[in-house]
């Protein structure tokens, strides 16, 4: 075991060890464990400037930027962590925005009763991303379904439940997360009405693997009803397969997306590229979703481009 592994297997046995803690203590301290979360085939681990401007033309400068930033650090952090100096690593516009969100943040952990070292303010905080959509976006997906792909603990059904869905439909294969999901939305009094807890994973076709389940959107859309009114997806990188595989509900219902792009080449790359060729007139940016962490929770949001015209 090299030196470096040793020093990052070391870190992780500390009880502030999980990155998500040692995310948080790095703003009061000078150093943070960082592990690059971005793999090829090749295994390279980064794209040339002019590479991420061609893969995310027609997005703003400052997604571009985002993307650009992303990439340089992933470059940075290697595969197996190091203790690096946050001073060095983030933006002063970063640290001013984990001052402005820190209190909340950790207000709405209390509140839902989460450990901080697993949810982040993505969910809790920046709730995927609906923070920023226009009031006429809220209003367009009220009453409608909800998909939480990558349910994990139920943090994003709660949060969720602000923006009145008819119903969150939650798809975890994990039975491990399920027991744990149900009790955690049970304890925050969520009536059993407004969500169906799915025992699978959706992808771009059936399919098992490491025994579980996994389909299509496409394939059980036709079982519900109501039309989607949002789908949120942060599933370790199988993000392109499952917006493959829901290619009919999105052109048919025009959700709002929130899809994590940070794990793999094919998530950072393919899935804006692959939206885009659809020609569904969307609004797309990128948005870090977790200041102070090396990948930063880099998350594509994507909504109807009418809803511009409405705030």
């Amino acid at each position: 075991m090299s030196f470096r592994s040793f020093c990052g297997s070391l870190i992780r046995r500390l009880p502030c060890g999980d990155r998500w803690c040692m995310a948080l203590a790095a703003f009061s301290g000078n150093i943070q464990y960082a592990v690059s979360m971005y793999f090829n085939s090749t295994g390279s681990r980064i794209l040339s400037d002019d590479e991420i401007a061609d893969v995310f033309s027609g997005l703003d400068e400052q997604s571009i930027e985002l993307a650009r930033r992303f990439m340089h650090r992933q470059f940075q952090a290697p595969v197996d962590g190091v203790l690096i100096y946050p001073k060095n690593f983030y933006l002063s516009e970063e640290k001013e925005e984990y001052e402005k969100i820190h209190q909340e943040y950790l207000k709405s952990l209390r509140k839902y009763g989460f450990q901080k070292n697993k949810v982040g303010p993505e969910s809790v905080y920046y709730h995927h991303g609906l923070r920023f959509i226009p009031e006429s976006g809220k209003n367009y997906i009220k009453g409608k379904l909800f998909a939480d792909v990558g349910g994990w603990w139920g943090d994003s059904t709660l949060v969720f439940q602000k923006y009145m869905p008819k119903k969150t439909l939650i798809f975890e294969p994990v039975a491990q997360n399920r027991k744990k999901l149900l009790k955690i939305l049970s304890r925050n009094h969520v009536n059993p009405e407004t969500f169906e807890l799915l025992p699978f994973g959706l992808s771009d076709s059936k399919s098992t693997s490491d025994g579980m389940e996994f389909c299509s959107l496409d394939d059980i859309a036709d079982k519900y009803t109501e039309p989607f009114g949002v789908l949120k997806a942060d599933i370790e990188g199988a993000g392109l397969r499952f917006i493959n595989g829901a290619k009919a509900v999105i052109m048919r219902d025009r959700p709002f997306l929130s899809i994590a792009i940070y794990h793999n080449q094919d998530e950072f790359v393919g899935i804006y590229q692959t939206l885009k060729s659809w020609n569904i007139n969307y609004h797309y940016e990128i948005k870090f979703l977790h200041p102070f962490m090396s990948h930063g929770e880099c998350t594509l949001i994507a909504y109807p481009a009418e809803w511009e015209c409405e705030k």
